[in-house]
């Protein structure tokens, strides 16, 4: 033991040994680092097994407890065998769809393989979004050995909310490509702001994602009612859900589930959130063979669509020819003249004047609504490249007659461009 006089002396007398500094950081990389390297140090004991069986999860859903260091997570297994009709749509078609056509439909690098898409759905304890909600389970479903596997991550209480992220988070680092329904603006910013709230890096922005309802209304719009998934699925899969829950529901199942253990409503939402994620699997497949599919469409709605869409991406050929597939259906007058104007516009970038002619005068009949563009275009046509100046001036006259008379702007651009044309035909005599 130190003698009070060697105390003394030892602080009269400090260390010289130089004391340690933090290595010199710039804040950015001192806070990430600070954030991201939290980790609670304690230990979760698992719970017991008869804790675990009277959740009554495993009997209803079918899973397995993995315990983390944030607390017990259940994952509930599911796997549907690829060659399985789901509705009218068979799975496996997927497996013999080339695939470049995934990279050209979603505009991303090309998956090294099916088997590395992840599907990712989320059931949360609001609609709303935000930092105050929750993602109470994360389904992810993913392609292996000729199954469909399905794993749903769920917290039976949300201070577990961190263990079940870990969990979702490297098993998300084992696929190269995500797979959502509006999970752009829902999903995947959701998962993201808990990663970070959680203390985990958030997902690549650069990883490559293809989300199902920005296609499925590039495509369907026109001839859906609406793209919603249980909509999509009941029209284009044949499939019709037996006894589903209300999606507004399920935040409230969940709540009633922590107070009251109300487990066989929580089954329901198992259940809806496997449709979600196999559905999701059949839309892309319906998605992928729409895109590489050269023939007419059943609706040509569903072809105009595709003119749109393809246009929008400047493959002028494929957009000619769903066009060209519209004008040769049997379609509404004012569907077939919007048509018209997108074709011609199109036939014109491509030095192909005569026919973009034919398309103007056409929608310049008088079964169509007038056309501004339509009689302005066949005008200016005339005016500058056939210089025929009569023509022209018979074209803007008769513009004038038919055009209503509200559209006042248009009128005196007309009477600008008549005035013009006329004192050509004066220069020219």
């Amino acid at each position: 033991m130190k003698s009070i006089k060697d105390k003394l002396q030892e602080l009269s007398h400090p260390s010289s040994a130089p004391k340690k500094h933090k290595e010199d950081k710039s804040p950015v990389k001192y806070q990430l680092e600070r954030i991201y390297s939290h980790k609670k140090e304690e230990k979760y004991f698992p719970d017991t097994r008869l804790q675990q069986q009277s959740s009554g999860l495993e009997e209803l859903v079918g899973g397995r407890w993995i315990n983390t260091s944030f607390g017990d997570i259940f994952r509930a297994e599911y796997a549907w065998d690829l060659n399985e009709l789901y509705g009218n749509c068979n799975l496996s078609t997927i497996l013999s769809i080339e695939k470049t056509t995934f990279s050209e439909t979603f505009c991303t690098s090309t998956p090294p393989s099916w088997e590395s898409l992840v599907f990712v759905d989320t059931e949360t304890t609001g609609l709303s979004g935000g930092s105050g909600t929750v993602a109470f389970m994360i389904g992810l479903g993913f392609i292996k050995n000729g199954l469909f596997h399905v794993y749903q991550y769920f917290i039976s209480r949300l201070s577990h909310e961190e263990g079940m992220l870990e969990l979702v988070r490297d098993l998300l680092n084992d696929f190269h490509t995500l797979v959502t329904f509006n999970g752009k603006i829902y999903d995947i910013p959701l998962l993201n702001t808990r990663f970070v709230m959680n203390h985990l890096p958030p997902l690549d922005p650069e990883i490559p994602h293809g989300d199902l309802l920005h296609h499925s209304r590039n495509l369907w719009k026109f001839s859906q009612e609406n793209c919603k998934l249980t909509s999509l699925e009941r029209d284009k899969l044949g499939y019709i859900r037996d006894e589903d829950i209300p999606g507004e529901m399920i935040p409230g199942v969940y709540f009633e589930y922590i107070r009251l253990n109300r487990v066989d409503l929580l089954a329901r939402v198992f259940i809806h959130n496997r449709w979600d994620i196999i559905t999701m699997l059949a839309i892309l497949i319906r998605i992928l063979e729409s895109h590489k599919r050269l023939q007419p469409e059943e609706n040509p709605l569903d072809d105009y669509a595709k003119g749109r869409l393809f246009k929008n991406r400047l493959d002028y050929e494929r957009s000619v020819a769903h066009y060209r597939f519209v004008l040769k259906s049997d379609i509404s007058l004012q569907r077939r003249q919007k048509t018209l104007l997108e074709l011609a516009a199109i036939l014109k970038k491509q030095g192909a004047w005569h026919e973009a002619l034919e398309a103007w005068t056409e929608a310049c009949h008088s079964q169509y609504p007038f056309s501004y563009e339509a009689y302005v275009e066949r005008a200016i046509y005339y005016e500058h490249r056939e210089k025929n100046y009569e023509t022209a001036r018979q074209i803007v006259e008769e513009a004038l007659v038919n055009i209503p008379s509200r559209r006042r702007t248009e009128i005196e651009a007309l009477e600008y461009r008549l005035s013009r044309i006329k004192r050509k035909l004066e220069a020219g005599k």
